[in-house]
C-alpha cells in the first residue's frame, strides 16, 4: 500500500507538472493533437501505478517525450502557421447569409436536432434568426444572429456609458490575496484601510472582489445553523 501511494502521488505530480508545462490549451480548447497527448499520458500514468513490477521510470522518460514533443511542435506551428492546417481542424461555416449549408452538416455530421438544441441553449428560438454559423475548430459553435434579432448595444441608443472595471479577488475565506490587489493596483494597506472606513470586519467576510477604480463588493459569511 505504501509503494502504491508513493507511486501514485509521485505520478500524480510529474503529470502535474507537465501538463502545465504544456499551457493552457491542454486543459482548455483541446483540438486533435491536444486530445491525442492528453489519452497517451493518462495511459502511461497509470502503468507504473496497477503494474509495481515496472520502475517508475517507464512512465517518466514517455511522458517527458511527449512533453518535448508538445512544445516542440507548438514552436514550429507557431513559426510555420500553414503547417497548422495538417494537423488542426478548420472552423467550418454551417450557415451563411441566413441560408443553411446542408452539405457542410452532413460533412461534419451534425443532426438538425443538434443544431436546433444549440441555437437554444444560447438563447435563440428558430434558425430564421440566425445570420450565420461556424462550428469552431474546438468544436463549439459561433452564432451571428440577424440584426432585427441582435440585441441592442449602448452604442446603438447612443448611450455613454463609463468603461467597465473589472473586478478581481482580494480577500477570500480568510486570506487577503496579494496577486489580486497588484491586478488593481492596490496593496494590502489600502485593502485594510478601505475596511476600516466601510466597516467591514473580518470576522464576518466571506470574499471580497474590488477592481482599479476602488470600488468594493463584499460577500458576507452565511450563517450557520
Amino acid at each position: 500500500m505504501q509503494t502504491i501511494l508513493f507511486r501514485t502521488l509521485f505520478i500524480y505530480l510529474i503529470l502535474f507538472l507537465i501538463l502545465r508545462l504544456m499551457g493552457k490549451r491542454q486543459i482548455g480548447e483541446l483540438e486533435i493533437t491536444d486530445l491525442v497527448t492528453t489519452l497517451l499520458l493518462s495511459e502511461i500514468a497509470s502503468l507504473p501505478i496497477t503494474n509495481q513490477e515496472l520502475p517508475i521510470s517507464y512512465a517518466i522518460i514517455p511522458m517527458v517525450t511527449l512533453l518535448f514533443l508538445e512544445v516542440t511542435s507548438s514552436v514550429v506551428l507557431i513559426r510555420f502557421p500553414r503547417l497548422k492546417f495538417l494537423v488542426s481542424a478548420r472552423p467550418t461555416v454551417i450557415i451563411e447569409k441566413g441560408e443553411l449549408r446542408q452539405a457542410a452538416l452532413r460533412a461534419l455530421r451534425i443532426s438538425m436536432d443538434e443544431l436546433v438544441s444549440e441555437l437554444r441553449q444560447q438563447g435563440y428560438t428558430s434558425l430564421e434568426q440566425i445570420d450565420c454559423a461556424i462550428v469552431e475548430k474546438n468544436g463549439k459553435l459561433t452564432l451571428l444572429p440577424k440584426s432585427a434579432y441582435a440585441p441592442p448595444t449602448a452604442a446603438d441608443l447612443n448611450l455613454s456609458l463609463p468603461p467597465t472595471a473589472l473586478m478581481h479577488i482580494v480577500y477570500n475565506n480568510g486570506a487577503i490575496s496579494q496577486t489580486g490587489l497588484s491586478l488593481i493596483g492596490k496593496n494590502e494597506s489600502w485593502l485594510r484601510e478601505e475596511m476600516k472606513q466601510q466597516g467591514i470586519e473580518e470576522s464576518h467576510v466571506f470574499c471580497i472582489t474590488a477592481d482599479a477604480n476602488g470600488k468594493l463588493y463584499v460577500i458576507p459569511k452565511e450563517e450557520t445553523a
